[in-house]
């Protein structure tokens, strides 16, 4: 068998972990902030299409709970995520009480 290219994901490639080895192509090329832009377009995406709070705070708790589990993903990306779902939140309460 021929060893395998060390480039961005390879090893872990040929180690059968493909979820990893995406992640950590993507990941390295956006500096480590890959998960925090893919949510930030996501939300922004979303809400512009929708127009809806409720449905942008959900669909991004689990969004957010499944990156959050993950051992692979930066604690401040984490932080960003979790600052977007407080945001949202409070637009949702602003909206329920004020308007």
């Amino acid at each position: 068998m021929i060893a395998p290219v060390n480039a961005t994901g390879w090893a872990l490639l040929y180690d059968g972990h493909l979820l990893q080895a995406a992640f950590t192509l993507y990941n390295i090329s956006t500096a480590g902030w890959g998960v925090a832009i893919l949510f930030l377009v996501y939300q922004f995406m979303l809400y512009i299409k929708t127009r809806n709070l409720p449905l942008l705070f959900t669909t991004g708790l689990i969004f957010t709970a499944m990156f959050a589990t993950a051992t692979f993903v930066k604690q401040s990306t984490l932080s960003i995520m979790f600052l977007m779902l407080a945001l949202e939140f409070a637009g949702i309460l602003y909206l329920a009480f004020w308007k």
